[in-house]
């Protein structure tokens, strides 16, 4: 239900893009300090990538998936031409100041749609780490008393097209997935070159300067420890339910594209069992709501 399905087919073989273990290779920085963060962990970061510069971390790893690229690949960037979140929209971020990374995860089919639960409650347990109390805006943005610290998203791809190797293959139960995460380290919201009224960073809450590097470790445990923890047979639900920010408020959700959407305000009363938010409307009717269906259009 999380997982936005994407149609969209991205050429990486363009001279502008990434294209395979060995162009990434040839752009890998210098500076290998991310790199030696590979292999601390149980999956996440089993290998990781560091780029100076690129289109976007998200292709970057789906290029790296058809490739045969092991569960828990991560690529991390300074800076994206074409970041992008939900929905195909911009990320903005200064060269170097913030996380702008994407892991490969090959669960099985079944957990799919706690990826962008894990990934959200990943970002939200670090911001809380270093002393600053995040809540996430259902379902995916996490804030700073309402101010935007980060987003997450989250993309499965299957088919000949997608599967990569004999481990997907061989086992068809799983799935191919990847999480983007954007996270405001070092932002500076007063100096961005695009208005930014209700972001914030974790720098701009602590008053200094964060160490990128210390973020990205604190950043890959976290997603490990809670892939770990659903591919052992847990869950994320009920931890990223005691995050959200959303639940006991009015709300409006559109869904449908623009010039064919239809809109449902009411109480954002609960999420289920598979993180869709439950909308009581003013007849006392609830009715789920998937992310891949809707947005929040406000919180009041």
């Amino acid at each position: 239900m999380y997982l936005c399905v994407c149609a969209r087919k991205t050429d990486l073989h363009q001279p502008e893009c990434l294209s395979g273990v060995s162009a990434i290779a040839d752009q890998i920085d210098s500076n290998r300090e991310f790199e030696r963060l590979a292999g601390l962990f149980s999956t996440v970061g089993t290998a990781v990538h560091h780029l100076e510069m690129t289109t976007s971390t998200m292709d970057v790893v789906w290029q790296l998936a058809r490739d045969g690229a092991a569960d828990g690949t991560v690529v991390v960037a300074d800076h994206q031409s074409a970041g992008r979140g939900r929905y195909d929209r911009s990320w903005e971020s200064v060269s170097g100041q913030d996380i702008l990374c994407s892991v490969l995860l090959r669960p099985r089919v079944a957990l799919a749609g706690e990826l962008l639960l894990l990934a959200a409650l990943a970002v939200a347990d670090v911001a809380d780490s270093l002393g600053i109390n995040a809540g996430i805006k259902w379902p995916n943005d996490v804030q700073v008393a309402g101010k935007k610290l980060a987003g997450v998203i989250a993309e499965s791809r299957t088919g000949p097209d997608t599967e990569s190797g004999d481990e997907l293959e061989s086992e068809p139960d799983r799935i191919a997935a990847v999480i983007g995460i954007g996270l405001n380290v070092n932002f500076d919201p007063a100096q961005a070159t695009v208005e930014a009224p209700n972001a914030t960073s974790l720098s701009e809450e602590l008053g200094r300067q964060v160490d990128r590097l210390e973020v990205f470790e604190l950043l890959m445990r976290s997603l490990d420890t809670h892939y770990s923890l659903i591919t052992a047979g847990g869950t994320v639900v009920s931890a990223w339910r005691e995050k959200l920010t959303t639940l006991g408020r009015e709300v409006t959700v559109v869904s449908g594209k623009t010039g064919d959407s239809t809109s449902l305000r009411g109480l954002a009363h609960d999420v289920d069992s598979i993180g869709r938010l439950i909308v009581r409307d003013e007849n006392g009717r609830d009715w789920p709501v998937s992310a891949g269906e809707v947005t929040v259009k406000d919180i009041r």
